[in-house]
């Protein structure tokens, strides 16, 4: 009986350990593409501003 007992309970650990991995790389792999996405947009701002006729300054 405690056999069953420590399998059943190891087995819900064991899950719940590779969901919360799943859910870790799922989030790092999200926040990355979101990283890479905002470091394009400065570079779509610039083109609009040169496409306008205006000039590409980082004055105040």
């Amino acid at each position: 009986m405690p056999r069953i007992a420590a399998g059943a309970i190891s087995v819900p650990v064991v899950v719940g350990f590779v969901a919360l991995g799943a859910v870790v790389v799922v989030v790092r792999s999200l926040r990355d593409v979101a990283r890479d996405t905002w470091a394009l947009v400065p570079a779509w701002r610039s083109d609009a501003r040169e496409r306008n006729g205006a000039r590409s300054s980082d004055a105040a």
